[in-house]
């Protein structure tokens, strides 16, 4: 998210630095950096993000993601793209140059062994230790055009809240969380109709510790709800879970590793359940085998993440199958892949996934659970989604027996 949060800052200022925009071809370094008048300074981030606005990328999906995953850098040194060439080499220069050799600029850096290395890492994102103050303003250049943004795609806002499908959809980036849903449901067991609702609600990630420029640990405050009414002779899903998450990311691990966990107390919306639960899983977004690949014109996502969960029963509530358990320990895996694409009228997407828990202790809290549906967005961006789908399985955290066909209108922050 506070990456994401970063791209939003960047198209934020395209507008007033179009005028001041360079070529990145450009040797001289105060050319390279535009600078508007004397004594103007940036921060290790800034200059980044002015260094990316002056190449004049056009954001494409793959752009964003190495954004959004913090490999800039070695998306631009793999690439044989001319702007992202052009970006790297004037990054290179920029870090390169020292005060002496510059009249105009002053630039302070972390020495580095390998300059090349240092500029990929900061395009990664790694610019602590690095600020640049301008002696005078530059030669006025012609301007090249702003960065390209795609049709219908809204920049991120800044919000204090996230609103998604479920806590496991805090580590994703927006553009790829759950929607919050309130659906009709037709239960094809019972041959009921009812209303269901589900949704996760958390502060922003909040940074808990950073032990190194490679690494950090936030945490974020959370409820999650589950509802689904049941007619007579059917259990519901009811599940209130209270509790905080916490994230941690190491680009420089293999894969961008992404660990998230959490702890909180389940009970119902009537409060009398009461389960004390935790669970840990690991994530690496860059080894997906089809991240953000295109098939056919659908653009290509999918996810693979590994986790473990513990569960303490004081109370079991209404839950038949957790009467039967005083506590569980299980691990198990999330697994998804979803496509879409734009037309005319909207953006078409399809998706499924399945998520399963293995009881190692008992094996009386096994449960998976499948879902298969398509839904329709505004544009790629949109909040707002109206959806169909399918599941089947048992419930992930009250373990009850589901099958069920629904439409859902999901929201999501």
């Amino acid at each position: 998210m506070p990456l994401v949060l970063g791209l939003s800052t960047l198209f934020s200022f395209a507008p007033c630095l179009a005028h001041a925009a360079t070529p990145a071809t450009l040797e001289r370094l105060y050319e390279q950096v535009a600078c508007e008048s004397a004594g103007q300074s940036f921060s290790g981030a800034d200059l980044r993000q002015r260094l990316i606005i002056q190449a004049g990328l056009p954001m494409t999906g793959a752009l964003l993601s190495a954004i959004e995953t913090r490999s800039l850098g070695q998306f631009a040194a793999a690439s044989t793209d001319p702007a992202l060439s052009a970006l790297l080499a004037s990054t290179i220069s920029v870090l390169a140059t020292s005060s002496t050799n510059e009249s105009r600029l002053t630039l302070t850096s972390q020495a580095a062994p390998d300059v090349r290395a240092r500029a990929i890492a900061f395009l990664n994102g790694e610019t602590d230790g690095i600020s640049l103050a301008c002696k005078a303003a530059s030669t006025p250049v012609p301007a090249v055009p702003a960065v390209i943004v795609p049709a219908k795609e809204p920049a991120a806002r800044q919000r204090g809240l996230i609103l998604a499908d479920s806590k496991n959809d805090f580590i994703k980036p927006a553009r790829e969380r759950g929607f919050a849903t309130l659906g009709f449901e037709e239960d094809k067991a019972a041959d009921t109709r009812l209303l269901n609702a589900s949704l996760a609600l958390a502060i922003e990630p909040i940074l808990f510790a950073k032990p190194s420029v490679a690494t950090e640990l936030r945490w974020t405050p959370f409820v999650q709800y589950n509802r689904r009414a049941a007619r007579a002779g059917r259990e519901e899903v009811n599940d209130l879970t209270l509790g905080n998450s916490f994230i941690f990311r190491n680009p420089k691990q293999a894969g961008g590793a992404i660990g998230f966990g959490s702890m909180a107390f389940q009970t119902d919306d009537a409060a009398k359940a009461a389960v004390w639960v935790g669970d840990a899983l690991i994530d690496f977004p860059r080894v997906r085998p089809c991240t953000r690949r295109d098939a056919l014109g659908w653009a290509m996502r999918c996810n693979l993440s590994i986790v473990v969960d513990y569960a303490d029963v004081q109370d079991p509530g209404d839950s038949q199958k957790l009467a039967e358990l005083d506590t569980y320990f299980r691990g198990g895996m999330n697994l998804g892949l979803s496509a879409e694409q734009a037309f005319g009228f909207g953006v078409i997407t399809i998706s499924s996934s399945y998520n399963g828990r293995y009881d190692i202790t008992s094996r009386k809290a096994s449960g998976g659970i499948f879902s298969l549906g398509a839904g329709l967005r505004p544009s790629a961006g949109s909040n707002i989604s109206l959806e169909t789908r399918y599941t089947r399985g048992t419930t992930i955290n009250t373990l009850v027996d589901v099958d069920k066909i629904t439409l859902r209108l999901g929201y999501r922050l």
